[in-house]
């Protein structure tokens, strides 16, 4: 009860950080009046202060305004990446699991250990490489492999659940395989496989900061976490708010999602299913 009651608190304090991001981003123009994008000279490399509280980067554009704006797309991208890799993960798992050893069991498992052995990175460069840069190709590399922990844990679940008592009597009574996997074995999968994204959406939001850092996001002047950072790497010892502050923000964000995980699996007791 107390272990469950402390998860409780450790899911609010990480979803009320989250929330607070989150809204200040996706609102970010009630919470500054300067646009992005919008270039001053006069104003270059500025340290924080009233008027500019991040300071300004190499351009004299406001670097709060550009952490919010940032934080706007890397947000949206992660979250909505997440919501596909989640639905393709857990769809292949299931049917992977629920007809063990059929052909699609069998070359899901292959693509599965195939996508494992092959670097990540060179995986989104080639994307990049063959449809150029730009957001979107950026979510497909990311896509194309963040579906695999989902489906090994989907495909666990359903091998250890199928011959429970819930699905035999299912069977017996004549449900069909759809109604058996909707009632009996998707219910199972639901609780631990939302804790595990809450742990792969920190690391979705790492992945697409780092690859847009490396060029591979989005487009200048558009701002993004990772291509912000890359853009003041040149002016870290001169201006080390440029990097530090943005830092932050990811960061913290990615410790709410923590946070968020840590409670859930203490709270659904899932500590197993990272195991798999």
């Amino acid at each position: 009860m107390k272990l469950k009651m402390k998860a409780e608190y450790i899911i609010i304090a990480g979803a009320l950080l989250l929330a607070l991001i989150i809204s200040m981003s996706t609102f970010a123009q009630l919470f500054t009046s300067y646009d992005p994008v919008e270039t001053d000279s006069s104003n270059r490399l500025n340290s924080p202060c009233s008027e500019h509280v991040f300071g300004t980067d190499q351009m004299g554009r406001d670097m709060f305004s550009r952490v919010l704006y940032g934080g706007r797309a890397t947000i949206l991208a992660s979250f909505s990446t997440m919501f596909i890799t989640l639905a393709i993960g857990v769809t292949l798992g299931i049917l992977g699991g629920y007809y063990n050893d059929s052909i699609l069991d069998i070359v899901l498992l292959r693509i599965i250990d195939a996508l494992m052995g092959f670097p990540f990175m060179i995986l989104a460069m080639i994307i990049t490489a063959l449809f150029g840069t730009s957001f979107i190709h950026l979510l497909i590399a990311i896509t194309s492999v963040r579906w695999i922990p989902f489906a090994r844990l989907s495909r666990s679940i359903t091998l250890s659940s199928k011959e429970s008592v819930g699905v035999m009597a299912a069977r017996v009574t004549g449900a069909s395989d759809f109604r058996i996997i909707k009632k009996e074995i998707l219910p199972k999968i639901l609780s631990p496989a939302f804790t595990l994204a809450t742990f792969e959406l920190g690391n979705l939001i790492l992945s697409i900061a780092a690859l847009s850092f490396f060029g591979l996001g989005a487009k200048p002047p558009t701002p993004e976490w990772g291509s912000i950072l890359a853009d003041s790497k040149p002016y870290f010892f001169q201006s080390p708010h440029l990097i530090i502050l943005p830092s932050l923000f990811i960061l913290l964000t990615v410790l709410a999602l923590n946070l968020i995980g840590e409670g859930l699996r203490d709270k659904f007791e899932t500590y197993e299913v990272y195991e798999i």
